[in-house]
């Protein structure tokens, strides 16, 4: 045992992120605004403060299709329907929904998933996806701290010009 090289491993403090910046902060999506040449937001409400998330065509509809329940009543599913069932069915749930990180433009959420054996692991979508899965399964959204100091509040925005508000059912 004496042969076993050992290396010393020092961490620099400094260069570690504080715990109350990777804290989890509640959040909820309050409306889908849309304007007059098509664009979609989703407009997420902190405590200390909202934001509105530029969405592409596709995640704006998938994401107000089940932002006002819509999906409880179709016949024909959709992916994110099926990927539950598929959870389900293999005994696994999320466990909760969560934006992780934003760089440059881009935010990244993480599924929490856990299985009949206790197991956890995690998968990075969206935050379109994030949004969905949180509502389709009836989890709150959370958000990391550092990563929501990270994005402009809306108020800065000019929003006279948006014609549609799509809120909850």
């Amino acid at each position: 045992m004496d042969d076993i090289p050992v290396k010393k491993l020092t961490i620099k403090t400094k260069n570690l992120n504080d715990i109350e910046d990777l804290s989890l902060l509640k959040v909820d999506l309050q409306h889908i605004l849309i304007s007059p040449d098509s664009k979609m937001f989703a407009l997420i409400e902190g405590d200390d403060k909202d934001i509105a998330i530029m969405l592409n065509a596709y995640e704006g509809s998938m994401l107000s299709f089940f932002f006002k329940g819509l999906h409880k009543n179709s016949h024909i599913h959709t992916i994110y329907q099926i990927f539950n069932k598929h959870l389900k069915d293999s005994s696994t749930v999320i466990e909760k929904v969560v934006l992780e990180s934003k760089v440059g433009d881009i935010l990244y959420c993480t599924l929490h998933y856990i299985d009949s054996k206790h197991r956890r692991y995690y998968s990075v979508c969206s935050l379109a996806d994030g949004l969905i899965m949180s509502i389709l399964n009836k989890l709150s959204f959370y958000v990391v701290k550092d990563t929501w100091d990270k994005i402009d509040p809306y108020d800065d925005w000019n929003y006279e010009e948006y014609i549609i508000d799509w809120t909850r059912e």
